[in-house]
């Protein structure tokens, strides 16, 4: 779990360090240090000869901007020329270039390009063009290059950020319409839509994330490394990491935060982008977990009771795949609440869940997960109104969002709810909750090009936990935001999210059901009820380990069901507890 900032906290905190540094480029060529590293590790081989053998050397094009990022970049390849790599690189920015870093890189032996080379000719690009700074799409020549790299599988290198990225979003400017090259005119595929900004394999950065980071994923593998400057006055030196950790303590902003639920080198080391480094660190995916085994005074009610609204006539299967999540999430009792119909089918796929008609007739529960499948009529307005009256955690999903967006009463009860509420819409869902504030003239970011922004607005505004879900999932208080990027797509299936609600119910309940009992043991401790908060980032990291767990097969993956995701919870709860014993 990695720390996420903003482009102003990088910009000050970077400020500190430019203050203190003994060359005006160390903090530079620190960094283009921890960029050549990587690059290194990219490449199949080393430089020169290995074993006494004579291999063929691996060549690297530098695209280089007129900035920091172009700087970081010739930094990095006339370390990487001093060894022996031919290293080209290819301004970007016409004559604008860090001259002190370009006479570096051309002393170290590497060559100044006048024109585009052949793609052929390299085995790795490195994208210094634009740094987080950076406003806009790369040109369209430039886009047009880098198409070539894409298709020969040429890996690309991006250093701190993608170029045409935005850092503080992670929006992507709009793709452009161009002529291929090697298509007659008239073709039906000569003229196509590209990218105008870079895609890259891995991205290294420096200090602390930023924000696109944890949602883009044009960034590829993200890799982080600390830089420090000497500092003379400064008795070890200053780090960048350190600078920032001061920046985020002045600041009274949400602090943010981002995890990787799978990463592709925990089941096969030779499958990730780049072996390990050195200094350098991936997204890592560290949650405080509740213990879910029984204690030996566990009976079928302590582990937290999730009561289960959901489900239709039309929908019968979203009742079922919401019990499914809670069931395989728990040992504790799961409660659902549908017609007659419904009950049947739930019953008939769970038999261990307790059915009941109306939510007055189902007995205690410690949470409750509305929505999935059950209709946006007046009945379910009233069924929600009822729900918001109770003072345990509340979890709204699929219709019940809906319900709120067109109710502005649900929506002022929503607002003073005293008791803990989850959203968890898609981004439609989301923008459809957003357009009734902003309705209402409050300003909110849109879901689909500032994520974070927007699930941290609606968090504020309708004071609850906004989970966005997504490949990059955003979950929101008015405090903190935790980014969790499943690593992977294959909870992209229809049910997938109703199985994330009752997964995600069901740690509600084992929650509230512990901050109950706590002061019992700690009679002076009074923790918020929106503690429970906390275990919803780490429900939906076992949704994702799930969702991937479900997808293998003996001969690799393979298109999954929300029904197999369901039954994978279990194995991908114990991964994660396996996770977290192994990291304490």
């Amino acid at each position: 779990m990695k720390s996420v900032f903003t482009v102003d906290q990088i910009r000050r905190a970077e400020n500190k360090l430019f203050a203190v540094q003994d060359h005006p480029d160390e903090l530079m060529m620190s960094a283009a240090t921890a960029v050549a590293a990587v690059a290194r590790a990219m490449l199949t081989h080393p430089a020169g000869e290995m074993a006494g053998e004579s291999v063929e050397e691996e060549d690297i094009l530098l695209l280089v901007g007129p900035g920091g990022n172009g700087g970081d970049a010739l930094y990095a390849g006339a370390f990487l020329a001093s060894e022996g790599h031919r290293v080209d690189a290819l301004l970007m920015g016409g004559d604008r270039v860090h001259e002190r870093a370009r006479e570096f890189f051309t002393a170290a032996g590497g060559t100044m390009m006048t024109g585009k080379p052949h793609h052929y000719d390299y085995d790795l690009v490195i994208d210094g063009i634009l740094g987080i700074g950076g406003r806009g799409g790369i040109k369209v020549n430039t886009a047009q290059f880098m198409e070539h790299f894409y298709s020969s599988g040429t890996p690309v290198l991006a250093v701190d950020i993608p170029s045409g990225v935005d850092a503080d979003t992670g929006a992507l400017p709009e793709p452009t319409l161009v002529q291929l090259e090697g298509y007659e005119t008239g073709s039906p595929i000569a003229r196509q839509k590209i990218p105008t900004h870079i895609n890259a394999d891995v991205t290294i950065t420096f200090g602390g994330l930023r924000r696109a980071h944890a949602v883009s994923a044009a960034c590829g593998y993200v890799l982080m490394s600390d830089i420090r400057v000497k500092g003379t006055n400064q008795g070890a030196g200053l780090s960048l990491a350190e600078a920032l950790q001061e920046v985020q303590f002045e600041d009274a902003s949400p602090t943010l935060y981002t995890s990787r639920a799978w990463r592709t080198e925990l089941e096969n080391p030779n499958a990730a982008p780049v072996p390990a480094v050195p200094g350098v660190f991936p997204i890592g995916s560290q949650f405080i977990l509740l213990d879910m085994e029984p204690t030996p005074e566990s009976d079928k009610y302590t582990g937290g009771v999730v009561g289960i609204v959901a489900g239709s006539a039309q929908y019968p299967g979203a009742a079922v795949l919401a019990c499914s999540g809670a069931v395989r999430a728990t040992s504790s009792m799961v409660r659902f609440v549908g017609d007659e119909a419904v009950r049947g089918q739930v019953l008939a796929a769970h038999p261990e869940v307790v059915a009941a008609p109306t939510i007055g007739e189902s007995g205690r529960v410690q949470s409750w997960v509305y929505g999935p499948g059950r209709g946006t009529g007046e009945e379910q307005v009233r069924e929600l109104a009822t729900l918001f009256g109770h003072p345990e955690p509340v979890l709204v999903d699929a219709d019940g969002i809906t319900l709120i967006a067109r109710s502005p009463e649900l929506l002022e009860t929503l607002r003073h709810r005293a008791g803990p509420t989850v959203l968890t819409p898609h981004k439609g869902e989301f923008e459809r909750l957003a357009d009734a504030l902003r309705e209402s003239g409050v300003q909110i970011p849109s879901a689909h090009t500032d994520p974070i922004g927007a699930a941290l607005a609606a968090a504020r505004e309708l004071n609850c936990c906004v989970l966005l879900k997504g490949r990059a999932t955003v979950v929101a208080t008015s405090d903190y935001a935790y980014v969790v990027n499943a690593g992977h797509s294959w909870s992209a299936t229809p049910g997938s999210g109703d199985v994330l609600s009752g997964l995600v119910g069901a740690h509600l309940a084992q929650s509230y059901a512990e901050l109950s009992r706590l002061p019992e043991f700690i009679p002076d401790m009074r923790l918020p009820e929106t503690a429970v908060y906390s275990m919803v980032a780490p429900a939906v990291s076992i949704h994702a380990v799930a969702a991937i767990l479900s997808a293998r097969t003996e001969f690799g993956y393979a298109p999954t069901s929300a029904s197999r995701i369901a039954e994978y919870i279990p194995a991908a709860t114990a991964r994660a507890n396996a996770n977290r014993i192994m990291n304490s």
